[in-house]
């Protein structure tokens, strides 16, 4: 997926994420989300298009992380950003991304 074509609403998002990979575990800095993804900043290497990853990170104003599978959608190495698409979600997660995304969780 070319990050051009992201679909629904978008929301800035500056926070951390601890993505694993196999068995390699890296943090990268988040950059907006969304119900269905995240962009991400992350130094190369980056995992190729279409590998399977596990997302964790807490939503702003909403201390407990959530740990969330999804799948590399976009990568681009030279700029050090990625995307990430979320896998089949929780209904519960669904509805609090969908929140995040609408600005209900504020910090302080």
């Amino acid at each position: 997926m070319n990050r051009d074509r992201r679909k629904g609403a978008r929301a800035s998002f500056d926070g951390w994420v601890e993505l694993t990979i196999g068995p390699e575990r890296r943090l990268a800095s988040s950059v907006d989300l969304s119900a269905e993804g995240l962009g991400l900043l992350l130094a190369p290497p980056h995992p190729e298009a279409g590998a399977a990853v596990e997302s964790e990170f807490a939503l702003p104003g909403f201390g407990v992380p959530l740990a969330v599978p999804a799948r590399i959608a976009w990568s681009d190495p030279d700029a050090g950003r990625l995307g990430l698409t979320f896998d089949a979600l929780d209904l519960a997660v669904a509805e609090l991304l969908q929140s995040a995304v609408a600005g209900r969780f504020r910090d302080g």
